[in-house]
Order: C-alpha cells, then sequence, then structure tokens
C-alpha cells in the first residue's frame, strides 16, 4: 500500500513538474496512470519472497498524449527511494534510451524535490578499448614518421583515412575531448573503423590491462552501479537475464522496472533465444581457428598439446558439417520458400546424429580455449599488448564457437512438456557472389517462458506500458506473449489520449470494389485512387507488403512519384528528414512505408495530416518462426486465426492509425482501402479498442451490393 508520506510525495513531485515546464499539464489519464503504477510499486516483492499472485505489476495502456513517460516515471523515483530499490527504464530503441537520458531524467533531476542519480547503461561495444586505441594509434605514428621521413608507403585513400581517424580519436581521448563512448563522438566513425577499436568481453583483460583505470566500459559500469536511475533498452535487459546476476543492470529482486513500449518486447525475447548458423561458414572459420591456436601456442609459448587438442576436436567436427551440407544440397528440397521447416519441431535420425557430432567437438573445444585464455591472462602483465592484441583475434573464434554450441543445443534439446515448442529449420542462403550455404536455424515459438521465469518472478516490481498492448478491446494476447497471463492479481489499466479523435479525425472507408485477396485487382485500384488521396502537404501510406508498395509506386503518374519517398531506397531516418524539409517549404511529399513506419514516427502538424492503409496489416505467415506458432496453437486445437493473427493485426493496424494525430492541434484523415473492415465478421473485432474516430463508410453502389 502507499503511505501517506508517499501519496504527498508523489503530489509534490507533479505540483513541481507543473511550475517548471512551461505547457505542462497533468490530466486525469496521466494521474490515474501514476495511481496505478504507485500501487503496483508499493506492493514490491523482496528476493525471499515468491512472486505470488502478480500484484506487484502493473500493465498499461496509454494514448498518445497521455505523458507515459513522467506518469510512470515520477511514482517510480518516489517508491523505489523509499522502498530502497534502484530503477531500471527500458525502452524499445536507443533513440528513445537518449530521450530518457538527454531530456526526462535530466527534467526530474532539475525539478524534483529529492536528489538522485542516473546513468545510461549500454554494451560493451559502444565503448573504445584503450588498449587498442594506443596501439592503433603507434602504429598510425609510426607510418607518419615513415612519409615524413621520405619512406616509400603503398597505402590506399581509406586506408589514409583510418589512420587520421585513429590518431584523432587517440588525442581526443587521452586530452579528455571525448570520453570514449560512440555515441559521444562529435563526428560518427563507420562501423569498419569503430570494429577495430572496440572488443568484446571475450578479448578483454578486465583489471589485468594496463589501462583498466582509464576504460571507459568499466567506468560507465560503475556508473550504472552508483546510479538510482539506470536507463537500459529492452535488448540489454533481456542479455542481462542470461548474465552473472548483478554485472550488467541491478540484480532483479534489487529493482524496480519501467518496461515502455512493452509491446515489442515478447518478440524481443524470441529474438535473442533465437540461433542460427552456416554450414559451410562454420567450416571455415573452424578451419582458419587452427590457425590462431597455433599463433598464440607459439607467440606465448604455451604447450603443444592445446593446438594438437584444437586439431583433434575441429577435424571431426568440419567432417560433419560438410556432410550435413552435401546430404542437405542433394535433397533439393527447398524451392520458392528457401526453407524447410522440421514439422513438430522432430528433427531426421541424420541431422540427429551429425549435429550431435558438431556438439560434442564444438564443447570440447571449448574447453581448449579456455585453457588458452587462461595462459594469456597469465603473460598480461609483461606482454600486456601482445595479449590483448591475440585475446581479440581469438575472441572472434570463441563468440562463434558459443553460438555454434547455443545452436546445437536448441536444435538437439527435448521440448520440455508444457512449454512452449522449439521451431526448427534450414535455410538456404546465397552470399552476393553467388555461393550457397545452409543455415541451420532454432527459435522457441514464444519467449513468455523466459520472460516470466527470470523477469516478472524474480523482479521486485514492474510497471509495463505502450500505447498498443490491447488487440481487439482486451490484453490477452500481450499477457500470453510476455508470460503475464499466470499472475492473476496483475494491475490492468487502459487510459485514452486526451485527444479530441471524434471532433479532429475521420476514419474513411471508401467504397471499395475489389477485394483484397485478389492481389492484381485491388493493387489496380489502389493505383486508380491514390491521386485522389494524396493531396494533403503530409500523406503517410502503409503498405502490408513491399511487393503492392513497389507495384503501386511504379505505376503512378511520375508527378507523384516525383513528391513520393519510397522506403527501402534510403535509410529510414533521411526519409524521414526529407519529408519534413518538404513540408516545412511549403510543398507537399508522401511516405510510401511498411510496419516500421507504423510505429515508432512522430510526425506531427502538417507532416502527416492523413495516414493511408493501402489493405489491412495481416502479416503472412511464410516464415518457419511464424509457421511453427500456428501449428502450435492448431495442435491444441485453438484457432490460429483468432488467437494470433487477428489480434496480431489489431495491433498493427492501431499502431498505424496512432500517426494521424501526435499533438492537441492535429487534425486529419485516416483511410483504409479494404472492404473486410465492415464486411467480414472479425472486421468488428479489429474495430474494438480503436481511437474514437469519427467513422464513415462510403456506400456500395447498389449493383455491386447486391453481388455481394
Amino acid at each position: 500500500m502507499v503511505t501517506d508520506d508517499e501519496k504527498s510525495l508523489i503530489r509534490a513531485c507533479v505540483d513541481a513538474l507543473r511550475d517548471g515546464i512551461e505547457g505542462f499539464r497533468s490530466r486525469r489519464p496521466q494521474l490515474e496512470m501514476i495511481a496505478t503504477a504507485a500501487a503496483a510499486l508499493a506492493a514490491c516483492r523482496d528476493a525471499d519472497q515468491p512472486a505470488g499472485d502478480g500484484r506487484h505489476i502493473a500493465v498499461i495502456e496509454a494514448g498518445t498524449g497521455t505523458g507515459k513517460s513522467f506518469g510512470a516515471l515520477v511514482p517510480a523515483l518516489v517508491l523505489a527511494r523509499a522502498r530502497g530499490r534502484r530503477l531500471v527504464v527500458s525502452s524499445s530503441t536507443v533513440a528513445l534510451q537518449h530521450q530518457y537520458a538527454e531530456k526526462d531524467a535530466p527534467a526530474l533531476q532539475d525539478l524534483l524535490p529529492f536528489d538522485f542519480r542516473y546513468a545510461v547503461a549500454k554494451g560493451r561495444r559502444r565503448y573504445a578499448c584503450v588498449a587498442k586505441l594506443v596501439e592503433a594509434a603507434a602504429e598510425a605514428k609510426l607510418q607518419e614518421q615513415d612519409l615524413a621521413d621520405g619512406t616509400v608507403v603503398d597505402e590506399t585513400a581509406p586506408e589514409r583515412r583510418r589512420r587520421t581517424i585513429m590518431l584523432a580519436l587517440a588525442r581526443d581521448f587521452e586530452t579528455q575531448r571525448w570520453n570514449g563512448d560512440r555515441d559521444e563522438l562529435a563526428v560518427p566513425v563507420a562501423d569498419e573503423v569503430w570494429s577495430d577499436l572496440t572488443t568484446d568481453r571475450q578479448g578483454c583483460l578486465g583489471s589485468r590491462c594496463a589501462e583498466f583505470a582509464r576504460c571507459p566500459f568499466y567506468a560507465a559500469r560503475q556508473r550504472v552501479k552508483d546510479a538510482d536511475l539506470v536507463i537500459a533498452n529492452h535488448d540489454l535487459v533481456l542479455s542481462a537475464l542470461g548474465m552473472e546476476v548483478g554485472s550488467v543492470l541491478p540484480a532483479p529482486d534489487e529493482a524496480m522496472y519501467v518496461i515502455d513500449e512493452a509491446h515489442s518486447l515478447a518478440a524481443k525475447a524470441v529474438e535473442h533465444l533465437s540461433v542460427r548458423h552456416g554450414l559451410r561458414g562454420a567450416q571455415e572459420w573452424l578451419t582458419d581457428a587452427v590457425e590462431v591456436v597455433r599463433d598464440i601456442v607459439l607467440a606465448m609459448r604455451l604447450p603443444d598439446t592445446l593446438l594438437h587438442d584444437a586439431r583433434t576436436c575441429i577435424e571431426p567436427a568440419v567432417a560433419s558439417l560438410e556432410g550435413l551440407w552435401q546430404r542437405l544440397h542433394a535433397m533439393q528440397a527447398f524451392g520458392e520458400k528457401k526453407a524447410r521447416r522440421f514439422k513438430g519441431g522432430r528433427l531426421p535420425d541424420w541431422m540427429q546424429a551429425g549435429g550431435g557430432t558438431v556438439q560434442d567437438a564444438a564443447l570440447s573445444l571449448a574447453k581448449t580455449f579456455v585453457q588458452l585464455r587462461e595462459g594469456l591472462l597469465e603473460r598480461a602483465p609483461t606482454d600486456g599488448a601482445l595479449v590483448t592484441r591475440l585475446l581479440s583475434s581469438m575472441g572472434f573464434y570463441v563468440g562463434r564457437l558459443e553460438n555454434l554450441v547455443a545452436t546445437w543445443e536448441l536444435m538437439l534439446a527435448r521440448d520440455a512438456e508444457g512449454a512452449s515448442p522449439v521451431a526448427r529449420w534450414i535455410e538456404l542462403h546465397e552470399d552476393a557472389a553467388g555461393a550457397q550455404d545452409y543455415l541451420v536455424c532454432a527459435a522457441p515459438v514464444s519467449g513468455s517462458d523466459r520472460l516470466q521465469k527470470l523477469l516478472w518472478s524474480r523482479a521486485s516490481a514492474a510497471v509495463l506500458m505502450s500505447a498498443t498492448l490491447t488487440s481487439c478491446g482486451t490484453f490477452d494476447l500481450f499477457l500470453r506473449q510476455s508470460g503475464l497471463a499466470v499472475f492473476k492479481a496483475l494491475k490492468l489499466l487502459r487510459v485514452d489520449s486526451p485527444f479530441d479523435y471524434r471532433r479532429n479525425a475521420r476514419l474513411v472507408i471508401p467504397a471499395m470494389r475489389a477485394d483484397p485477396g485478389d492481389a492484381e485487382v485491388h493493387t489496380s485500384e489502389v493505383v486508380e485512387r491514390m491521386p485522389g488521396l494524396l493531396r494533403t502537404q503530409g500523406t503517410l501510406v502503409l503498405f502490408a507488403s513491399g511487393r503492392q508498395m513497389r507495384a503501386v509506386y511504379g505505376a503512378m503518374p511520375e508527378a507523384l512519384r516525383r513528391i513520393t519517398l519510397l522506403q527501402g531506397t534510403m535509410p529510414k531516418m533521411e526519409m524521414l528528414a526529407r519529408h519534413r524539409a518538404a513540408v516545412d517549404r511549403g510543398g507537399r511529399s508522401v511516405l510510401f512505408g511498411l510496419q516500421s513506419m507504423a510505429e515508432g514516427v512522430d510526425l506531427p502538424r502538417a507532416y502527416c495530416t492523413h495516414v493511408v492503409w493501402a489493405k489491412l496489416p495481416f502479416s503472412v505467415p511464410d516464415s518457419p518462426l511464424e509457421e511453427a506458432r500456428r501449428e502450435w496453437v492448431e495442435s491444441q486445437g485453438r484457432s490460429s486465426f483468432m488467437e494470433l493473427t487477428l489480434p496480431e493485426t489489431a495491433v498493427r493496424f492501431k499502431q498505424g492509425l496512432g500517426r494521424l494525430l501526435r499533438t492537441t492541434e492535429d487534425y486529419g484523415t485516416a483511410t483504409v482501402l479494404d472492404r473486410r473492415l465492415v464486411t467480414k465478421r472479425w472486421g468488428s473485432l479489429l474495430m474494438r479498442g480503436l481511437q474514437d474516430f469519427e467513422v464513415v463508410i462510403e456506400p456500395l453502389p447498389e449493383d455491386l451490393d447486391e453481388q455481394r
């Protein structure tokens, strides 16, 4: 229960924001959100308490404009401080993480009537390795000296640019103008250059490194350990669940969580649990790994038995991988889909046998790599630079080996009774040169089990929020997919956007003649209607398939193509910047996009006064993972259409419509070129839970209406 003192402090915080932020208004929806979040956080559990019925968790759908960030952060900061917990805020994207770190947290730090410290948690790869930076700069200086002495140096323009960048970065770091954080660079550095300056945990000497005292990553980690508020992202939170407790983020039972954009968490969990590797690709790096082991053994004068052990492991693994490749290549059973799924997740005997050999060899090789690492670390005090270089080169293969082991562990594991099954499949892959490989792939059809066991059942308390957590008017889909359905007393709240949709927005369903089931005819009618739809200054047209998007674009008049930006022809951020610039100049601009343009895109005012859905965003279950999910549901006598397809479509549909009104002054129209919204019985389910639009259904001609 929230105490009177805690309530008073929350009210004082809201008053401070109202007084300190121009235009800030605490509307009723935000106050409801604050109350619900506070109630869940006040029910926080101790480390030795079971998760129980989930009363320590709140799930809140808050429409655009409700002030979600402050509505969750204010009670979370107050309750975390009062209950001796640390607060972890997780967002779905790096961009939103930056918003919390550069806007929201500083504002709260300035205005709230108590002090708190905050830090941003990021992965090791976002920071420079000082040892590698020093070595790269030293090499660059030698090259500069050779040039100054008149020595002929055969180098390319990219090599000269790389040398200039290395020297500049080292100079800025030494003079403390740059702290080693990639996100703090004044001028961005290309990935191929940055990869030479950073490392992973396998290539890091840790406290044995000569540069440990000024390591940017460990400095950032210490700031995270000292912070009251840790700003992370979903990928990092999920990664931390599989690491040593407290090594990256606070231990779950010591932390309260605010999960923003929570609708993407379940998919992220599946992505984290998914594994794959190429059969030929694995053969190649395993063969190369022998040379790296040989170099380490010779350079460090380590026992020759380590090289012998590595060869003994690698040879049978390579032979087995080649046998699997040949077997699959002889089958030629992929067709247009380029993928073959093992129905029910059951592998044939020949794949189990070959995979078992690979797994056994990989596990033995992993032990050899551990011995090599120990030998290298022993030499770190005397040969730090060389050890860092060798560890870095070995780290590449250790990472590949860990993925190889993880892939075959999941491929060969027996599905636990009652748990969601694992999808297993093979993909045919061709590189740019046309060389073929077969990818061995495995993924659980759901990440709900992992989230439930490792996060919700261990967290002290959690608030999950997003503008799209309900589908077809209920939270059911989200609760199932996120592992929260088992908790019967968690707090559910849905607060509508304060925007006046009824007054400022219309949802129009035109009198379309074509049924989307006939793709060619439907596309022709979309093309026919498009000129009449693209009359506003800023228009966003969303497509359910790239094929239809490109077909419509190609068939439009040249004058419309000139003002239309097509997703896939340029980076998304550049596309949005060009669109805004065109509107700012007073011109018209049209965005053609797919699902990724239907969420996380902020186009207020004239940037978007018309959203067009060319077709309802049903996904085609053509991926092996999606096929396996539907197979699993159907095998239990349930309808995959009603349980998965329709609710997931409802979420995507609502996300797209949410691009229309972004501020209280916005207005506009949403047009859906898909008559099924009113002709199919399930259409009314898709309409449940939508924003309160004025709905306009254009009547069909009488003769066409009778035919239907």
